[in-house]
C-alpha cells in the first residue's frame, strides 16, 4: 500500500480555504520559543520543514496571556509585539503552499506560576487539578471571565495581522474551556456553573464573540476551529454524551471544523458502551469537517483514519521524519527514534524523550 495513491493527497475545502491535501501537521507544543514566548529561529525552521507535505499546519498551544501559558518555551500571541515573529512563521509555512492555523490556549488551572512568570493561576473554581505540575487556581470573577474572552478576541486579531489562515480554540487536554464544561473543575453557582447549559455558556460566548471579531476584520476567508477531548476518565468527569452536546452546539454556532484530541484515532469510548469508535460517532453526528489524529503510524492506519475523518493529523512521524508521508509504504512502521538524535531532527531533549 502506497500513501501516494490514497485520496489523502486530494485537495480539500474548509469554509473558503482550499488545502492542497487532507493531511495536517497536528498541533504540537514543541517549546522552542524564547523565554517570553517570542517566536524563535528554531520555530521557523521546524515548521518550514515539516509543513511541506501537509495541507494544513496547526501551530500548537499559543498562549493568549501569561496566566494562560501552559509551559515555558510555548509560543506567545498575548502581545502586539508578537506579531512580527508570528508573521515570519506564517511566511515560512506559506512558502510550501500550505495553510497555517494557530491554536489559542488558556491553561486555566493546568499550569503553575513558573510557567505564568508569576501571573496568577486561575480557573472556573478554586479546585486544584489532581495531576500535573500545577498550582491551586483562583476562582475567576464574572468580570475576569469576560476579560479572558476579550484576550481570545485580541489574540485572533493578532493572528489575522500575522497572516494566519485561521485560529483553533484549544478546548481539549483539560485546558480552560474544558474546565468550564467539566464538573471536576467547575463548581460555580452563577450563570457559568451548575447545569450543562450553564457550563457551556463560557464556550458559547467565546465562539460568538470570536466569530464577530473575524466577521469585522477578515470575513469568510478566515477559519475558526475547535479542539476538544471527548472524555475525562476520572470519576465524575466529562462524559461522551456531554461532549457530543458540546460538539452539536459548536456546529450550530457556526464553527468551521472540530478536531478530536485522542490517544488513538480509532479508540472506543469509556463513558458510553458501543461497538463504534469515538471518531465514527462524531462523524455520524456532525456535518462540520472533522480532524482526527492519534497513533497514525503506517499507511494502513492512514487509510482507516481517512474513512473516519475529513482531515488526518500527523504528529510524531513528521517530527522524526519530515518526509515520512511521501516515503512510507505498505505496512512499514515509523523508524525508531533511537535511529536519530534530538539534534538531527531539530527538537529539544525535553521533547525528544516523549517521542
Amino acid at each position: 500500500m502506497d500513501v501516494s495513491t490514497m485520496n489523502g493527497f486530494n485537495s480539500y475545502m474548509i469554509k473558503n480555504l482550499e488545502l492542497k491535501s487532507r493531511f495536517t501537521l497536528a498541533p504540537l507544543d514543541m517549546r522552542m520559543s524564547l523565554f517570553d514566548g517570542t517566536v524563535s529561529q528554531n520555530d521557523i525552521k521546524f515548521h518550514g520543514i515539516r509543513s511541506k507535505s501537509v495541507g494544513l499546519d496547526i501551530i500548537g498551544s499559543a498562549f493568549i496571556s501569561n496566566s494562560g501559558n501552559t509551559a515555558l518555551g510555548s509560543i506567545s500571541i498575548s502581545r502586539d509585539e508578537d506579531v512580527e515573529g508570528l508573521t515570519k512563521l506564517t511566511q515560512a509555512i506559506h512558502k510550501n503552499q500550505t495553510k497555517a492555523i494557530i491554536q489559542l490556549v488558556h491553561a486555566g488551572r493546568m499550569t503553575n506560576k513558573q510557567a505564568t512568570l508569576g501571573s496568577p493561576v486561575v480557573g472556573p473554581s478554586a479546585i486544584k487539578a489532581t495531576y500535573g505540575k500545577v498550582d491551586e487556581p483562583q476562582a475567576l470573577t464574572r468580570q475576569e471571565i469576560y476579560g479572558i474572552i476579550k484576550q481570545y478576541q485580541d489574540a485572533t486579531k493578532r493572528a489575522m495581522a500575522a497572516g494566519f489562515d485561521g485560529i483553533e480554540i484549544h478546548g481539549a487536554n483539560s485546558f480552560l474551556p474544558q474546565q468550564f464544561v467539566s464538573n471536576l473543575s467547575n463548581r460555580r453557582s452563577d450563570q457559568f456553573g451548575g447545569t450543562l447549559e450553564n457550563r457551556l455558556r463560557f464556550i458559547k460566548i467565546l465562539i460568538q464573540r470570536t466569530k464577530n471579531t473575524i466577521s469585522q476584520f477578515r470575513g469568510n476567508d478566515f477559519v475558526l476551529g475547535y479542539r476538544m477531548s471527548p472524555e475525562e476518565f476520572e470519576k465524575g468527569g466529562l462524559t461522551l454524551k456531554e461532549s457530543l452536546i458540546l460538539a452539536k452546539t459548536l456546529e450550530e454556532l457556526g464553527i468551521d471544523y472540530i478536531s478530536l484530541s485522542l490517544h488513538q484515532f480509532d479508540i472506543r469510548p469509556q463513558t458510553y458502551e458501543t461497538k463504534y469508535s469515538i471518531a465514527e460517532i462524531f462523524r455520524g453526528l456532525l456535518k462540520v469537517p472533522l480532524i482526527i489524529a492519534g497513533e497514525i503510524s503506517n499507511p494502513i492506519k492512514i487509510e482507516s483514519a481517512l474513512k473516519m475523518g475529513d482531515l488526518v493529523g500527523i504528529g510524531r512521524p513528521l517530527i522524526i521524519d519530515p518526509d515520512w508521508l511521501h516515503n512510507v509504504q505498505g505496512d512499514q512502521v515509523l523508524k525508531n527514534k533511537s535511529d536519530v538524535l534530538a539534534s538531527d531532527i531539530g527538537v529539544s531533549a525535553q521533547i525528544y524523550k516523549f517521542l
